[in-house]
């Protein structure tokens, strides 16, 4: 059973969206918003694990894979942005699930994304070879960080770096951990 004070993080920030987008949707009808084009990042992410407090001997380094998409001219350079990541390490698996504003700029031909995210973690240990069920933990979760996107065409772009500060919260202990990540965006509609 939950406490009060568990409040489900992936509500808060699907609150906060709505809560930016509705005076969005109102400068729309008045005819001030572009239309809005969807972006869909995925690559390969390195994610830098606090795993000493879990009973690791050492920090993890872990790889894996990020994926995101992003409504990126909600107002202006105000946007939002849903994502997913997996990364792997031996005994242990970390997942994000996460949402939440981004803000970008545009500077020379790169673009500039700085964003905020609230959602989820799932962290599993496992033993290789074994038969029992895994343990595994479902916590908070919130990055804060930004990417850098250079063009390769009107539709592709290269996500240079995406660069987080992450903070889960597995098995009741904090975690400060690193993730960094590249790949390819993909923008579909008007531009």
């Amino acid at each position: 059973m939950r406490s009060r004070r568990e409040v489900p993080v992936l509500r808060t920030a699907a609150f906060l969206t709505l809560l930016v987008a509705i005076p969005c949707l109102q400068a729309s009808a008045q005819g001030f918003l572009k239309v809005p084009t969807i972006e869909v990042f995925g690559g390969y992410s390195y994610l830098r694990f606090q795993s000493k407090n879990l009973g690791f001997s050492d920090q993890l380094n872990m790889n894996g894979w990020a994926a995101s998409i992003a409504i990126p001219h909600i107002y202006g350079g105000l946007g939002a942005t849903g994502g997913a990541s997996g990364h792997y390490a031996g005994d242990l698996e970390e997942y994000n699930f996460m949402a939440g504003p981004q803000y970008f700029i545009e500077w020379r031909s790169f673009r500039i994304t700085g964003h905020g995210l609230f959602g989820r973690a799932r962290t599993r240990l496992s033993k290789h070879g074994s038969t029992f069920l895994e343990p595994s933990d479902r916590s908070r979760a919130w990055a804060a960080g930004g990417e850098v996107d250079l063009p390769l065409s009107p539709s592709t772009w290269f996500r240079v770096v995406q660069a987080d500060y992450l903070t889960t919260s597995a098995f009741g202990e904090t975690q400060h951990n690193l993730r960094v990540s590249t790949g390819l965006v993909f923008s579909f509609g008007k531009h």
